[in-house]
């Protein structure tokens, strides 16, 4: 069986060929600007895997600030690349909350509570997957099929991470010290490396189904 620093060494790799991947495809597109967003939202999620598998070995109130700020970074950037997608421009119904819930979580971790801080960073990325799901599922019109996957997969993402709080939250873990280490971290980084490999792969056929719309526009245009 892996332990728990082989898994987050699986994030990384996984996190990292997917990150080098979309940069490609971004080059050879540049007008498909939610690509470039997935690919800073992973290559984020990297940054937080290796900060926090640093912390696992070396517990420190910074390294545990940082841990946290970068997942939620990360997926905000998800976020905000699937309302570049959908053509949802209020990026600051995303953005606000999630900075807000960030300077509570840095806060609480500074005077000591960070296991309040990992539970509401978990909460924060939960509903910022949710989001992701919800418009998805709302907003979609040019391939049902793959919209409704990438809403399931979001939202089974996200009920991964709310999994991981709720067990923080039931057993009363207010003060950690350590990285927290238990049945839902583990599972979550399972679903995790498994749930962004699928989403990385549905990526690249949304980026070909709006390339065909957008042809398709093009050639009705100029008839």
């Amino acid at each position: 069986m892996l332990d728990f620093s082989s898994l987050l060494l699986a994030a990384a790799l996984s996190g990292t060929c997917l990150s080098v991947t979309m940069f490609v495809i971004w080059f050879t597109a540049p007008r498909a600007r939610f690509v470039l967003t997935v690919a800073c939202g992973i290559l984020v999620l990297v940054a937080h895997v290796i900060v926090f598998w640093r912390y696992t070995r070396e517990p420190t109130p910074l390294l545990c600030q940082a841990a946290l700020a970068l997942l939620s970074l990360g997926f905000l950037a998800l976020s905000l690349s699937a309302m570049q997608y959908l053509g949802v421009r209020n990026y600051s119904r995303a953005v606000l909350p999630a900075l807000l819930a960030m300077a509570v979580c840095a806060g609480v971790t500074y005077l000591g509570f960070d296991g309040v801080g990992f539970i509401l960073t978990y909460t924060t990325v939960t509903v910022l997957l949710a989001s992701i799901g919800v418009m998805f599922w709302i907003k979609g019109g040019q391939d049902r099929g793959i919209l409704l996957v990438v809403s399931a997969l979001s939202g089974v993402c996200g009920v991964s991470f709310g999994l991981c709080g709720a067990v923080l939250l039931v057993k009363g873990q207010w003060v950690l010290g350590v990285a927290p280490d238990n049945w839902a971290e583990r599972l979550n980084s399972v679903v995790a490396v498994a749930c962004m490999t699928a989403l990385g792969a549905l990526t690249l056929s949304l980026h070909h189904l709006q390339a065909q719309i957008e042809l398709k526009a093009e050639t009705l245009t100029d008839r």
